[in-house]
């Protein structure tokens, strides 16, 4: 008897499809932008620049990773060389 794993992925894309995604966040890139996965179909999203959930894309990846990076260097520098007595 042969098992088709895709039928468990079938169910969990269509119940997201009925009820929604329930949407956990994975990674706060900074104040504005965070990232997204739903614990059930495993689909990752972002925020766009409304603020509304979008899927996340390879290119989308690199401008959170980029923005988390400069976010990390502006605390840094604020912190350490710019403190305020």
């Amino acid at each position: 008897m042969e098992k088709n794993y895709n039928e468990g992925m079938v169910k969990k894309n269509y119940r997201c499809s009925i009820l929604g995604h329930h949407y956990v966040e994975t990674k706060k890139v900074n104040t504005h932008f965070s990232e997204y996965e739903c614990s059930v179909c495993k689909m990752q999203a972002t925020n766009d620049t409304r603020g509304h959930k979008i899927t996340l894309t390879t290119q989308l990846k690199d401008i959170n990773e980029t923005l988390f990076y400069l976010n990390l260097k502006k605390q840094f520098l604020s912190k350490f060389y710019f403190k305020k007595d």
